[in-house]
């Protein structure tokens, strides 16, 4: 691996972050059917709070999978350094969509009585499944699957990680874009295995 000096910081860093985003994920409201205003109308403040605080780890994700590619060059690295910027972009669209969107919508509705808050329940479902928000989402995903990709072909072919290290990644990028749980805490556990495994070669690179 890339002679870095790795601190203890950087170290509680590169796994703090999915480690509280998942924790941070557990508190997603989930509902059994597939309509999305009686789950959002009951845990409101979850709703708001779980999605306003992901939006905060869009970023810090993307800084995670930054530091691990840090000193590793080629055209994996280079592609997966874009799609980062991509998924940043498009994932915290789709999240302030979905997530802050849906739940002022939802928020308005409550306060109307009668036919007008069924009227408003539909118009909720009608905005989630709408094209715009769905062309984020496909985009967030997407970008997010190419970034850990490309990042764990060039950890393996330019930075001498283990095959594990480029599996665990592409087998997160998935459950980690849905982000709801169980989904979200899987993928994000397969995704701080692989950051252990890279540390600790670059740990032992740092031996004399």
């Amino acid at each position: 691996m890339p002679q870095r000096r790795i601190s203890r910081a950087h170290v509680g860093f590169l796994t703090g972050v999915p480690l509280a985003w998942a924790v941070l994920l557990l508190f997603h409201p989930t509902g059994d059917g597939e309509d999305v205003y009686p789950v959002v109308s009951d845990e409101l403040t979850g709703w708001l709070v779980v999605h306003v605080g992901t939006l905060v780890f869009v970023p810090l994700m993307a800084v995670v999978v930054h530091l691990l590619l840090r000193g590793v060059d080629g055209g994996a690295a280079r592609l997966a350094r874009l799609a980062l910027v991509a998924f940043v972009l498009f994932y915290a669209a789709w999240e302030t969509l979905i997530g802050i969107g849906t739940g002022l919508f939802v928020d308005q509705v409550e306060g109307m009585t009668g036919a007008e808050q069924a009227g408003g329940a539909r118009a909720v479902e009608r905005y989630v499944d709408s094209d715009a928000i769905r062309a984020f989402e496909l985009a967030g995903m997407v970008s997010l699957f190419t970034a850990l990709t490309a990042a764990g072909i060039a950890l393996r072919t330019r930075a001498g990680a283990p095959l594990a290290v480029p599996v665990l990644l592409v087998l997160a990028a998935v459950p980690i874009g849905w982000h709801v749980p169980p989904f979200g805490q899987f993928g994000l556990a397969l995704f701080f295995v692989a950051v252990l495994l890279v540390v600790r070669g670059r740990a032992s690179a740092q031996l004399p």
